[in-house]
């Protein structure tokens, strides 16, 4: 699959599970945005993976992808299925995931995938936590409140 291929896979894929989500579609597009501002800090084969991931962090809120109630193992499983082990490994682990699936009793589920520790990782983290739910940007101090609240409410 060509570099751009697997960035379109990822858009489409993306815009057909997370669009009918309204607001959940344009926090994804805020990512996607934040991470091609990234195109100065990423060599092109990292920025490539690190907008795929963006377009796909959160598909594991799509009704259909539900299996845990937990996205990024959800997302994960879907990723893994359709064939991209390391776009998989990135959103089972993004921003934080391992302590919420820890408290959430779904830590040995979510292991099933290797945590990745590289750059793409760590700004794929960055891109999400600066990104607001309707996908403007916003301080990851304030994002991470927010994030807190909604955990609260499950």
């Amino acid at each position: 699959m060509t570099d751009q291929a697997e960035v379109a896979w990822a858009r489409e894929a993306a815009a057909r599970l997370l669009m009918p989500l309204g607001q959940r579609w344009a926090h994804t597009l805020g990512v996607v945005e934040r991470a091609r501002a990234l195109v100065d800090r990423l060599c092109a084969d990292d920025l490539r993976v690190l907008v795929s991931a963006a377009y796909l962090h959160d598909v594991g809120y799509a009704p259909s992808l539900v299996r845990t109630g937990f996205h990024p193992l959800d997302g994960a499983d879907f990723l893994q299925h359709s064939g991209r082990s390391r776009l998989a490994c990135l959103v089972a682990y993004h921003t934080g995931a391992r302590a919420e699936a820890k408290e959430r009793g779904l830590l040995s589920a979510l292991e099933r995938f290797p945590e990745e520790r590289s750059q793409v990782a760590d700004a794929l983290t960055y891109c999400d936590l600066t990104t607001a739910p309707d996908g403007t940007a916003i301080a990851p101090s304030k994002r991470l409140t927010e994030r807190r609240r909604e955990i609260r409410r499950r």
